[in-house]
């Protein structure tokens, strides 16, 4: 995923979603959990994003993140961090509860939370 700033967005994932840092510089981290790994990508293009606290919509991908995490919860963790969850949209699939996001930077991404939690 690119990042106009890797440490910031570093930041947002490994907090809201545990993630922790293998390995990294000033331009690259990479982040996992378990089989789970997320690279985030500073390039010069990416540091010239003008607007980084509007949602994205026409980014290419969107990485889904499964959890067991309340809907509340997880919703403080990533405002916290300078993300937010889009209202009231959230919908049942595949057995979970499932909604849309975006982290600190605008990158669009998908929850799917256990019914359980």
């Amino acid at each position: 995923m690119y990042a106009s700033s890797v440490s910031r967005l570093s930041d947002f994932y490994s907090h809201v979603f545990a993630l922790n840092k293998v390995e990294g510089d000033n331009s690259y981290a990479l982040l996992a959990d378990g089989d789970f790994e997320l690279v985030l990508l500073e390039t010069e293009a990416s540091k010239t994003v003008s607007d980084l606290h509007s949602p994205r919509a026409s980014t290419p991908i969107k990485p889904t993140f499964f959890i067991n995490t309340p809907l509340e919860i997880i919703s403080e963790m990533i405002k916290n961090k300078g993300g937010s969850v889009f209202p009231p949209k959230n919908w049942e699939f595949g057995g979970r509860k499932v909604c849309d996001a975006h982290d600190c930077e605008g990158n669009i991404f998908q929850l799917r939370i256990d019914q359980d939690a």
